[in-house]
Formats: structure tokens, sequence, C-alpha cells
């Protein structure tokens, strides 16, 4: 029986929100595995955390070109064979015997990523009038949510009573499913859109200025903050973004139009959402880590445990977009910043007191400020550039994103490197957070509008 063209979009938004999903999940599910594997490869801190960060490196590198590869190499090639090697990635992560294997399969999971994920949003706005779009758009992030949510749990019951491998081999049936169905319902638009432009220049340089950046930092207490190696990354790699950023200025179809973080309501808000995926990894890992490290928690436990900040956002995150549409985001986003601010500092308080009961309720309160924080952020920033680059907008959210996701690795592997507590990392971010406030309050004088 032929599906109706309603029906066929309907099965398209799900098939490919699980794509989508699958990379969300990716972001918090592996969290509650790293001890285990950290044990079983006798692994350093840093080491450890390079497992995370590979992906985000390779994610947040290459994210700014996937989102061009359906025109480039239209929608069934590039998710077949972005799919196929995902797949095979995670195949071979789960069978790894060493770290190097590990990582290197995380590096080509995060270059599959940084294709899949743009194009589930390209996918829905191809496919979607102008009209029906917004409902398309808030399923996939719905679902989006709910794996992102989902990941600590799964996470700790893998890990717990199969094994950490199976975090890895759970990709695959998920990829397969996502991306056999997402092939059989598309249809090629029927009029194509210009065959995008690739800065080839622009992408090496972001790729090699933020890789040899973070490996300085996060290196830094393991070599020494003086050691040449450490120093001449660190140095590279802030002169390679620099020389990014010029050139990307200059250029007519840059990688990123770095151009729009001139605009004050553009940058304080991409800035927010930089801080706030930053919190959210920063919770994903390290707090699975501290009910494992200190307080002794296994896996599965320190999962569950994990789950009730992450909770709150897909069951807030669609309230929190009506609150800004009735209201204007100014005033929520910058409220609920304070109070995310004061949480993270409150869960580094409560964690000097090793006492999971008095933790919950710190992680409650920071699942139900996230999203206040992040939904009306995004509309801030589409509102605060001119109509002519709403195309950009996507990526450059999805690009500070990803950032912020690499920093918060970063910043808890070097304090936990240079022997700090985790309660160091929850009050540092806390007041970058307040900070980040305390800029958007000058910068966001008023709602921006398009």
């Amino acid at each position: 029986m032929a599906l109706s063209d309603k029906e066929r979009k309907r099965g398209l938004v799900l098939a490919v929100g699980c794509l989508g999903g699958l990379v969300m999940l990716d972001e918090t599910v592996l969290g509650v595995s790293l001890p285990a594997i950290r044990e079983q490869f006798n692994l350093s801190q840093t080491t450890t955390h390079w497992i995370i960060n590979s992906y985000m490196l390779a994610f947040t590198c290459l994210a700014a070109v996937g989102g061009k590869a359906i025109d480039l190499f239209g929608f069934r090639p590039a998710l077949i064979a972005c799919s196929a090697v995902f797949a095979v990635a995670s195949l071979v992560a789960g069978f790894a015997d060493s770290v190097a294997i590990l990582i290197a399969m995380r590096v080509v999971q995060g270059f599959c990523a940084a294709i899949m994920f743009p194009m589930t949003l390209a996918a829905a706005t191809l496919t979607f009038s102008e009209n029906e779009r917004g409902r398309a758009i808030g399923i996939l992030a719905s679902m989006a949510t709910i794996f992102l949510a989902a990941g600590p749990l799964l996470g700790g019951v893998l890990t717990e009573f199969l094994s950490w491998r199976w975090v890895f081999w759970i990709n695959i049936p998920v990829v397969v499913a996502g991306a056999t169905l997402s092939c059989l319902l598309w249809r090629d638009p029927e009029h194509p859109r210009p065959r995008p432009v690739v800065d080839p220049i622009g992408l090496v340089l972001l790729l090699v200025g933020l890789t040899a950046f973070i490996f300085g930092l996060m290196e830094g207490p393991e070599f020494g903050w003086i050691s040449p190696v450490v120093l001449a990354t660190i140095v590279g790699g802030v002169a390679g973004l620099t020389v990014f950023v010029i050139f990307e200025a200059r250029k007519a179809k840059p990688l990123i139009d770095v151009r729009l973080f001139k605009l004050p309501p553009f940058h304080a808000s991409t800035s927010i959402i930089l801080l706030t995926q930053m919190s959210k990894i920063v919770v994903a890992i390290y707090i699975p880590h501290f009910l494992q490290l200190e307080l002794k928690y296994s896996a599965f436990w320190a999962g569950l445990g994990t789950v009730i900040a992450v909770l709150p956002i897909p069951i807030l995150a669609s309230p929190a977009g009506k609150l800004s549409d009735k209201y204007g985001s100014r005033k929520p986003v910058l409220i609920s910043m304070a109070l995310l601010a004061v949480s993270c500092i409150l869960i580094g308080v409560t964690l000097l007191l090793n006492s999971y009961l008095i933790l919950a309720p710190m992680l409650l309160l920071w699942g139900i400020f996230l999203p206040f924080a992040m939904i009306p952020t995004g509309r801030i920033t589409a509102n605060a550039v001119p109509r002519d680059k709403q195309g950009e907008v996507s990526g450059l959210i999805i690009s500070a994103r990803l950032v912020g996701g690499t920093l918060g690795v970063t910043l808890g592997s070097v304090l936990l490197a240079m022997g700090a507590d985790f309660t160091s990392i929850f009050v540092t971010m806390g007041v970058l957070i307040a900070l980040a406030c305390a800029y958007a309050s000058i910068a966001l004088e008023h709602d921006p509008t398009p």
C-alpha cells in the first residue's frame, strides 16, 4: 500500500530525527562509561577525556561543511556514505583493543556526525513548505532532546549489565534503520538549489587552529605549561584561529561569516549558546565521574543518578520556546542564565558533602533552568542578523554548540589534571555563565528584531 504524501513526510521526519537524536545521544551516553574504559586500558585522566574530545573536535571542524552535503553530493549518496562509515566506526570502536584505535574511530564518528546532523534539519526544511516547517523542526528538536535525556541511563545500563563496548555497538541498528528509512522516504526537490561553494583553506585553518589550541590546553598539565610542545601548540593554535578569522572576514562566501560577530546581540547570544552547551557537557560527563569515583556508585546507578539533570530538558523545551514567543527572549534568557550560574555553583558546593540526596535537587534545578536559557537564545541569534543572512545562522548555532562542548570537556580535564576537584569544575562553570549573563544584559538592550 502506497504511502500518502503526508505520511511519507511524517515518516521522513521520524527517520532523520533518529539520526539527529543519535548524534545527541553520543553527547551524554559515553560519560557514564568513561571510568570503565579508563580502568580497562589503564588511562590517565587526560587521555580518557580525549575519547570525548576527539569526537567533538572532528564534529566542530567539519560542521560548517556538513550542512552543504545535500547540495554537494545529493541526499541519498551523502547519507548512505556517512551512515555506513559511522556504523563501521562504531563496530570497530566497540572491538578496540587499544585507546589509539578507539580515539581514531571517535574522530571518524565525529566527521560522519558533522554531515549527518545538519542533513537532518536540511531534509526537513527541503521537504516541507514554509508553513509546515515549524512543526517538523519541533518534532526533530523533541526527538533529539529525548535521545539526549536517555543517554546517561542507557550508558549506565549497557556498561553495568553488558559492557562499555555496547555503548558504541548500540549505534549500529539505529543508524542503519534511520538511514534506510530516510533514503526510502526521501524525494528530491523539484527545484534543485545552486551548488554551494566550499572554502577549503578556511576549513584547514579552523581544523589546525582549533585542534592545536585544544591539544595544548588539555596536555598542559601532563607535559608542563612551559614545555616546548605545549607552548608551540597553544601559540600555533591561537595563530591559526586568528588567521582563520582574518581570512574569513575577507571572503565573499566564507566557511563561517565571522563578520556577523560585529553585532553585539549576535556575539552575546552565541556566547550564551556556547556556555549553555559547555555546561551541559560538564554535567553529562563529570557528574557520572563523581558518582562513580567519589561515591562509588555502579555505572547503572551513576547513569540513573544523572538522568534527573537532563530529564527536564525535553519536557520544558517547548514551554521555553512558547514563553519567548509571548514575552520576548531577553528577560527569560537573562533570568535563567543567572539562575543557571547559581545552580552550577550550588552543584559544586554540594559535591563537597558527598551526598546524592543533597546533590539531586541542585541537578534538577540546573535541568529546569537550562532550556529556558538555551531555547529563547536561538530566537535572539536569528533575529540579530539581517534577513539575507538567516540561512547561515543555523550553521553558526551548531558551531557554537560544538565549540562549547569541546571547551566543556577541556575545562574539566585541565582542572582535574592540575589536581583540582570536581567542585572547582562546576564553580568555574558557574562564574563563566555569570560573566556571560552580565555581558548579555548590556549587549541585549532589547529583543532584536530581524
